[in-house]
This record gives structure tokens, sequence and C-alpha cells, in this order.
């Protein structure tokens, strides 16, 4: 019962909110029309106005609903529930365009402009701001369901940081059960970001029923990777046993998440090979990453000098900082960067994990935080090295030891932004988190690198 009132909760939740995104989009768009003064300055009533933002919304909320924004499914970071908002948005709001050529109705096209990039931002910015903050309601908590993840290997620990990637869900796992008794009390973290609020292993599949008892467990996640049919059948027979609700990983995940896709034909699950990248995008994408490099350096430039006048008054050195890459098909590049520590600094030391690392200036504290250290990474974009959005360049030392799996990284351009980038797993190594990376190549497209390109901004404002 309590699993079916957090769904009737988060149903409501996200539609009422887009609710008032778009409709605050609307209405701040033609607040900032009437000050800019744009066009015929025409003016309307506040109640039409009002009426229109109303209307158009809940037109939008319908949209998006058959654009799958309300489904509960997870991806990695939440980027297909972006996409899903991004394609409903734009497809509500090149409606209202058609409508208004035909009808004469407030409000003008400049604030029908200028209403659908505020909506999309409000939009994105309003459901990143519950990913984060769903987890830490405490009012939502009695409906969740508890759960123990069977198995603290690599399989078992990935599915916890998912799930706790995936707080729509209403999952919350309260610890690990694993046969193997040297790693009880062995602690995990859901990210290299959040490194407080592990969950720990309990004990072996003994314990599970004390366990369940004293932690009031829902259900149990079987997450072993190499577990055979035998060993599976008689743990599951077990756990039905003892009436415990089970749901298990199958032991294909290895192939699912970076080789094979999964159809159904009636009752039966059909594995087969994923697509190769997409290249007619990509040939697009080069032409859209050149675009907006050129206007982002175009309108960026006073920040550029007010950085570089700043690195030069903190510290002595170059201002930008380079640096070797690896890019597409193997290409070694030199990355361009604003210098954040100080010049006598071995250049491929490790990276600093922390912002009081005594290698890092005054100036370049603040540029890693707002990630503002990056933007001369727009020149690679321009010389073809880079894109906006794609896989993190790794240095060459460490792609000379890529295995098959981490080749595949290589297949695309290397991205100022990304999945990884995003992360809270963008502490540790890049290739030990190739899910991001692997991720993104599969499924790139265009309203996949604009909803990475917004999160981007998002991102960059909480770290300012």
């Amino acid at each position: 019962m309590k699993r079916k009132i957090h769904g009737l909760i988060i149903s409501l939740l996200y539609p009422a909110l887009d609710f008032v995104a778009v409709t605050s989009g609307i209405v701040s768009s033609y607040a900032l029309y009437r000050f800019l003064g744009i066009g015929k300055q025409v003016y309307y009533e506040k109640a039409d106005i009002i009426g229109v933002s109303l209307l158009a919304a809940c037109i939008s909320l319908l949209i998006l609903l058959g654009f799958g924004a309300y489904r509960k499914e997870s991806s990695v970071l939440n980027v297909e529930e972006m996409r899903n908002v991004i394609k409903g948005l734009t497809v509500s709001f090149l409606l209202f365009a058609v409508i208004f050529v035909f009808v004469k109705f407030p409000p003008s096209r400049y604030v029908l402009v200028f209403s659908y990039f505020a909506a999309l931002l409000f939009a994105v910015a309003e459901r990143t701001a519950l990913y984060h903050i769903l987890p830490l309601i405490t009012s939502l908590r009695y409906f969740h369901k508890r759960i123990l993840i069977y198995g603290a290997g690599e399989l078992g620990q990935t599915l916890y940081r998912s799930i706790v990637n995936s707080p729509k869900l209403g999952i919350v796992p309260v610890g690990f059960i694993d046969d193997d008794p040297m790693k009880k009390g062995a602690v995990c973290y859901p990210s290299g970001f959040n490194c407080s609020n592990g969950i720990s292993v309990l004990g072996t599949g003994e314990n599970i029923r004390q366990v369940k008892d004293a932690l009031d467990v829902d259900e149990v996640y079987v997450a072993i990777c190499n577990i055979d049919h035998e060993v599976l059948r008689k743990t599951l027979s077990f756990l039905k046993q003892e009436k415990i609700r089970v749901s298990f990983v199958p032991n294909l995940y290895k192939f699912v998440s970076h080789n094979l896709k999964i159809d159904q034909i009636g009752q039966i699950p059909i594995a087969g090979e994923i697509d190769d990248v997409d290249a007619a995008y990509l040939r697009v994408k080069r032409y859209l990453d050149l675009g907006l490099a050129l206007v982002s350096m175009g309108v960026l430039w006073p920040v550029f000098l007010a950085i570089a006048v700043a690195i030069k008054m903190d510290s002595k050195g170059p201002v930008l900082f380079k640096h070797q890459r690896i890019g597409k098909d193997g290409k070694v590049f030199q990355i361009y960067k604003f210098r954040t520590m100080f010049k006598d600094v071995a250049p491929y030391a490790v990276n600093p994990l922390t912002r009081n690392d005594p290698r890092i200036t005054r100036v370049g504290r603040f540029l890693r935080k707002a990630s503002l250290d990056e933007l001369p990474q727009l020149i690679n974009v321009l010389k073809g090295d880079m894109s906006l959005v794609g896989p993190r360049p790794e240095m060459p030392f460490i792609a000379s030891e890529y295995n098959e799996t981490h080749r595949e990284r290589l297949k695309v351009l290397p991205g100022i932004t990304g999945l990884w980038q995003l992360s809270g797993d963008r502490k540790k190594p890049i290739h030990e988190n190739m899910d991001y990376d692997l991720y993104y190549i599969r499924n790139v497209s265009f309203s996949l690198d604009v909803a990475i390109l917004i999160e981007t901004v998002v991102f960059a404002l909480r770290g300012i």
C-alpha cells in the first residue's frame, strides 16, 4: 500500500512542477519582453498573459505525458527523463508557433521564443533539484521500499549506486548480504562525491532472516554476476521458503549493459547486438559544435579576459595549461585549460582530489569549483579535436592500457562536458567508470546532447 502512495505522490509532483515551470516561463518572458522594449512593445492585459500561460501549460503536460516524461523508469543520471522533457517542450512550443500563425492570440512571437527557453531552463532546473532533494525528504521515507542486496561484488555495488541515483523509484537499500564472510563490515558508498551515507555488508546468507526482521526489509535483490543456474534456483527457493520477496539481476548484465539490447517476442526475451554509433548525427554534430563554440567565445570573451587577468595577478606562470590527451581513433592532441595550479607542479602528476590541495592556487580553487577552467577547450572544439559533449579525454599513458571495452570510448570525439563529468564518480579514474561513456556512445543524439549541456549549466551555477 505504501508503495502505491509513494507512486501517487511522485506521479502528481512532477506534472505539478512542470505546470509551474511552463507558466512561470511564459509570464517571466513577457515581463522580460516589456523590460527590454523589444519589437512593437505590444501591451497585453495581465489576465490575458496568465490565461495563455495556464492553457499552454495544460497542453504541454499532455504532450510531455505522450513523450514519456512521467515514466518511473530510471536511466544514467536521469538523462532519459531530461531528453523526454526537452522533446516534449520543443514539440509543445512548435505547436504554439503554428497556432499563432493562424490565430491572433497573445503573446507575441518574441515572447514565444523567450518562453520556450525559459520553460526549458525552469523544467530542467526543477527536475535536477528534485533529483537531489527527493532522497532528503524524510516524510517520504515511510513510503519507500527497503531492500537488501544479496551480493557485495561489482554487480551488487553497481546496482546499489544505480538505485541511489534513481530517487523516483522510492527504493532504499539498507545493507548487503554476501556469502564471503571476509566482506562482513565492508562499506559501499553511493558515489565519489557522497562518502558519508554508505551501507555495510551485514552478514552471509545464513543471517538473512535476522537481518530482514531487524531492518524491516521488504525485498531482497540477488545481484551475483557469476551465479550459475542451480545456485540461483536454490537461493530463490530458500528465500521463498523464508517467505521473503525476491528479485534478481540476470547474469547477462555485463553483456546487456555494454554490447546487447533486449527485445521481447511474446514472453521470450531476445538479446541482440546494439547498432553502431549514429554516424549521420555525428556529422551534423560537428557543425553544431562549430556554431555553438563560435557564439560562446563571442559572448564569453570578457569572462576569458577577466580570468586571464586574475590568474596572472594571483601567481606566476602562463594563463593556459596544455596537456596531451587521446582523442577520436587514438589521435593525440593538446588540450587547453586555464591554469589552476602553480607553474612548477609536475604536469602528469595525480590530479587533486580535494579543493585544499596545496598545488592549487587561490584563483584555481574558484575556477575548478565553477568548472570555468574548462572554457579554453572551446579552442579544441574549433580545431576539431573535441566536441562540446562526449567522453572525457584520457591521458596517453592510461589509454595505452585500454582493453577492448575501454577503446569503445575512442569511437567519438571527446567532450568538454558529458555524463561522467556530471556524475558523482568524477573523482574516480575515467577508465574505472565506463558505464557513463558507453551509455552516451550507444545513445548519442541531439536531445541527449541538449540535456547534458543544460544540466552542465545548472551544475556550473551550483558551483559558483
